[in-house]
This record gives structure tokens, sequence and C-alpha cells, in this order.
């Protein structure tokens, strides 16, 4: 029995090895077995499709693709031979295109592009594979980086008809992909036009693609159309809120618009880094957010005769708000000490050449107002008014202009403020003869300033003209004059050093610079020229930042004869026609100062600043002590130079 079991075994082994039937039995059950994921049994219904003829290539495509299933690698090393070449030549041109096509796109998930492209390019124009391959040749441009040549292969691939829905999204990201090189490539070259055309396309394809918002915000940049673009960068954050640099872009394009506020609010909530990293963005974030400000003040001031004095202690309390409509606006209220030394009889003071008695010029403590406005960075309007119970008070104000450019900002403006040189000047005074009421000067001023170059050098200039008038006081006019540069000398980590000159020259048209009736009590040479060295050191260590500035300058005065009384005839010609005498000086002079700041946490700060100056013209000292906390945290700032609150910020370059 077990001899003739084996006979039979002997002779089916024996038997011709092309029974068609039996092979194509096997290739479709291995088929049937492949797509049922099934890949063991795919597999060997393949192996004995091959063992039945060895040379059939369909059975061999069989195999490999079910191998593919089960390890690529080995799938890989069998494809290079795989098909008998005699085999090959002996199937018709129809059936072979079909298994050329075939044979590329297993190539193709198995990752062999240049084997796959081989396949694909033996497909005969003209058989019914023919788009297929094509679609093949496509995807392997696409995986080659050739996507131009892609595009005309999928041309060929839809001579059928058209693609399946995975071949027309491949298709069309693979033109999007090649218009986006065309906009990136006409945006580089500044060419308006072609990006436009590209762009056109892009928004055709892809409307809503993230690339497609952020080729929409170029083209807005590229026209110069701010508000176009802040909506494409916005709608790019909505659907994609980590896009490499939309947020800070955006942040430029706001600040381009002139709206700091909202510049703010989007580095604050989509860029800290930018925010980190930006000492114009963190100013911007210590002036807009709001804050409460509380100073403490005093200043000195010594003139050339015995009651050309001023001492004045001040109380500062502002508030600054903003919002993203309405700008930034601040509100204070200054509560004055004025007082001077008396005037002893026998001086010129008021209607009387010489005082028959002696006079103490003591003023009341005083209370100021002061509103301020800035819609936007590069406008500032001011309104306010000096103390209400000094004996001269006036309405103070001023509309200020700042304009960024590549060279350097601008600013210009006009202006009315007080001329706090003198306790005549600053608060009035009264006539102690006839009880009359004078002095209060005002300067009322236009001034242009630049500042040009950059950290290493810098360059400033800026030119003045007002008039100044006062209750009583003759009206004067003055120009000004002052240039000067800097020059980063010395730097580290946390501090830097700059050295600089600056020269300076104003003139006044008439001397108003005594105390009789007609005078002002304020510094009003004919000529006055300052020019010498400047130096600047600031820095920081962990919550702490400083400054220290000043310099030296020679000096030179020229003062005019005046009339004793320049706006009293009768008064004038009682004293006999008696005038001041002119003066001609000159020496050195010097100036420092120095301010100190701590971080007392993230929404306060608490400072001090010394500052003193001797000159030709008068001496000075001032001192404050300010501490100002903002209603929310604000960024760790990049060294940011100490405040200065009093008096107000000066809203010039120099």
């Amino acid at each position: 029995m077990v001899l003739t079991v084996a006979l039979i075994a002997m002779l089916a082994l024996a038997a011709p090895a092309g029974n068609p039937s039996d092979v194509a039995t096997l290739r479709a059950q291995s088929d049937a077995l492949y797509a049922s994921g099934d890949y063991p049994g795919s597999l060997e219904a393949a192996r004995q499709a091959q063992t039945i003829d060895r040379t059939d290539p369909w059975s061999r495509y069989a195999w490999v693709r079910a191998l593919a299933a089960i390890d690529k690698d080995a799938a890989r090393a069998a494809l290079p031979g795989l098909q008998d070449p005699a085999a090959l030549q002996a199937m018709s041109s129809e059936d072979r295109a079909r298994l050329d096509t075939a044979l590329g796109y297993l190539c193709l998930d198995l990752g062999a592009e240049p084997l796959a492209a081989m396949h694909f390019n033996q497909v005969p124009t003209g058989s019914q594979s023919h788009p297929q391959a094509q679609a093949g040749l496509a995807i392997v441009s696409v995986r080659r980086g050739h996507s131009r040549q892609a595009l005309v292969y999928f041309v060929a691939a839809r001579a059928s008809g058209k693609l399946d829905p995975s071949l027309a999204e491949l298709e069309r990201e693979t033109r999007f992909q090649v218009v986006l090189h065309e906009f990136g490539t006409a945006r580089d070259l500044r060419d308006v036009n072609a990006a436009g055309r590209a762009y056109a396309v892009l928004d055709e394809l892809r409307p809503h693609h993230p690339l497609t918002l952020r080729a929409r915000a170029d083209i807005a940049a590229l026209r110069g159309d701010a508000p176009a673009r802040e909506r494409a960068l916005r709608e790019l954050l909505d659907v994609d809120r980590r896009a490499p640099g939309a947020a800070s872009e955006l942040v430029d394009t706001l600040l381009v618009q002139n709206r700091p506020h909202d510049a703010l609010t989007v580095a604050r909530d989509l860029a800290p880094e930018r925010l980190a990293g930006d000492s114009g963005l963190q100013s911007i974030e210590r002036s807009w957010v709001p804050h409460l400000d509380i100073a403490i003040g005093g200043q000195w001031h010594d003139g050339r005769t015995p009651h050309d004095r001023l001492s004045a202690s001040q109380l500062q309390i502002g508030w600054t708000g903003s919002s993203n409509r309405l700008g930034r606006f601040r509100m204070a209220a200054d509560a004055f000490g004025p007082d001077s030394t008396a005037i002893a009889a026998g001086h010129p003071f008021g209607s009387a050449v010489a005082l028959p008695f002696r006079v103490d010029p003591a003023t009341d403590l005083g209370l100021a107002a002061q509103l301020q406005w800035a819609p936007t960075t590069r406008f500032l309007l001011e309104l306010g008014h000096t103390p209400t119970a000094f004996e001269v008070n006036n309405l103070t104000g001023a509309m200020r202009f700042r304009i960024a450019t590549v060279e350097g900002p601008w600013s210009f403006g006009i202006e009315r403020q007080a001329v706090a040189e003198s306790l005549l000047s600053f608060a009035g005074a009264i006539d102690p003869l006839t009880g009359r009421e004078w002095g209060g000067v005002t300067s009322n001023r236009a001034y242009l300033g630049g500042n040009f170059g950059g950290e290493d050098l810098t360059l400033y200039g800026t030119l003045s003209s007002a008039i100044v008038d006062g209750k009583g006081v003759d009206d004067n006019s003055r120009w000004e004059a002052e240039a000067g540069f800097w020059k980063r000398t010395h730097s580290g980590e946390l501090w830097s050093a700059r050295l600089g000159a600056n020269v300076k020259a104003l003139g006044y048209d008439d001397n108003r610079s005594h105390f009789t009736v007609g005078h002002g009590g304020y510094f009003s040479p004919r000529k006055f020229l300052s020019a010498g060295p400047t130096f600047d050191l600031r820095g920081g260590r962990e919550a702490m930042t400083f400054r220290l500035e000043g310099g030296i300058a020679w000096q030179v005065v020229r003062e005019s004869s005046s009339e004793y009384f320049p706006v009293d005839d009768l008064l004038q010609a009682a004293s006999g026609d008696l005038h001041y005498p002119s003066d001609s000086r000159e020496g050195l002079g010097a100036r420092i100062a120095a301010s100190v700041e701590w971080r007392v946490s993230n929404r306060s700060v608490a400072g001090v600043r010394l500052e003193g100056a001797r000159g030709e013209a008068f001496d000075e000292v001032r001192l404050q002590v300010y501490t100002r906390r903002w209603s929310s945290g604000i960024t760790e700032p990049l060294r940011a130079r100490p405040l200065s609150l009093l008096p107000p910020e000066s809203y010039e370059l120099n």
C-alpha cells in the first residue's frame, strides 16, 4: 500500500510542468488571499504556481508582491532579475504593458524609484496601460522633486479620463508646489505682476492653505497694502497658530499702521519670543500697559543775582491707560512748593529802581494738572496748566510728532511750556509798590530734530525757534541749534559705554533776564555757545539698571544791555533812562546725571535720579525718587534705561 502511494506521488511530480489551468487557478487564489490580507497564504499560492511554471511572469509578480507585504527588504532584493527575458518576449504587447505597469507600482511601494521608472518607461504609448504608467512616472517625478516634469506626466495620464481621487489630489498638490515656487521667485524679485498671477492660481488650488495665506500676506506687502497684509496674517494664524514668523510679521504690520496697542497684544499672546528680544516693543509695553506713577522731586536753581534763585519741591501722581481704539492717555496731578530768597532793600525789583524795604516773594503750595493723549506712537497731544496758586498761572500744551525713517527717527512739533528758571519766570510775582502782577513766562516753541545712524555711531541735531512772553513781560524771540554724536566705545553683555561731543548755540533778540517790570527773570543772552565732549555709561545687574551721563563744555556768553522798564515808557523815563549793563564772560561748564532703577517685581519698579549742572548761565541740581506699578506683569526689559518722570519725559531725540 505504501509503495502504491509513493508511486502516485512520483507520477504527480513528474507530470508536465506547463498546465496553464493549474497556474491560473493558483494565481487567482494568490490574488484573492492578498486582497483579503492573508499575505502568507498568498505567498504560498504564488510559490506553488511558480513550482508548476517557473517562467510564468505573473506568478513571479504575485510571489514578490506577497513577499513585499511580509518582508520589504527581501522583496527589494528579489526585484532585479525577477523576470525571465524569454517569457517576457512571449507575452503579448498589451499583457507585457500591464505587467510593467504593475511592476512599476510595486517598485514604488518598495521605494525603488529607478526600477519603477524603468518599468513605466517600457509601457508603449498606444497601450491601454499607458495612462496608468504615465501616472506612475508622475509619482516618481514628484518623489525626485521634479514637479514640473510630473505635471507633464499627469497631463498624459488623463488620456483615459479623470484621474482617481488620490492621483488627482497628488496632481493638485504638485501644481500647487510648482506655482508656489513661481510665486516665491517673483516675490524675491519684487515682480508684483508675476507674483499676483501666481497667487491667483494658488488661491484657486488651495484657498485656505497656510502657504496660500502666507502668499496673500506677501503680495499685500509687495503692494504696500498693510490692512490686506494684516487680514491675511490673521487668517493664517487662525488656521495655524504656530505658523513660523507669522505672529512677528503681524506685529510689524500693526506697527506700520501706528497701532502699538494691537501690536503689543499680538506680541504678548502669539509672539512672546519677539517681545522678549525687542527693546522697541518692550518700550511700548512699559508705556502702554496701564500703570500708576508716583514721583517726589526737588529743583534748586541758582542764577547770577542773589534773588535769581529758585527752589521747588514737587509731588506728581499720574495714571496712564490705553485701548486699541483710543490709544494711550495719561492724567497727572502735580503739587508744587516753589520758593526763592528774599530781595534786600536797595535792589531793583518790580517798579522800583531801588527797593525801599526788604521783600520776601513767597508763593503758596499750588496744584497743577496735565493730560496727554497719544493715539499712536507718532503723535502726542498735551494740555495742562501751571499751579492755580501761582501769582500768574498759564495754560500749557504741545503737539508732538515722530516719524521713523530708514536713516533714523525725526521729531517735530509745537509746545507752550513754563520757563522754570526763577520764581518770577515760573510763578510770577507782585510788584511791592503797585500791587501789580507780572511774570509767569512761557516759551512758545516750534522744533525739528533728527537722529541718524545705528548703535555704533549716532548723529543727532535739533533746530528750534520760540516766542517767549509773560504777563507784563516784554515779548522776546529765541533761536536754538544743537548737534552732536555718540560713538560706542566699549560694551559687554550687561553694559555699554559711549563717548561723544555736543555743540549748542542759542540767542535772544533782547535781554530780559532781570527782575524789574518788563523783564521775566530768565536767562536770555544775545549769544550763548557751548561745546565739549560727552559720555554715557549704562548697564545693569540682576534686577538693577543704571545710567551715568554727563559732559564738560567751554561756554561763551554775551548779554546785551537792556532798559530797566522795557514795557513802561513812563517808568523808564522816571528812572533817568537807566540800563542794565551788558556782560561778556566765558568759562568751563559741566553736567552730570546718575540714575538707578530697581525692578521690585514683574509689575513694579522704583528708582532715583540725581543731576547737576554748573556753568556760565546758572547752576542747578535736580533730584527725583519715583515708582511705577503696572496693572499686569511686563516682560523683563533688555536693560531698559531708567525712567525720568520729573520733569516730564522729553519727546525730543537728544
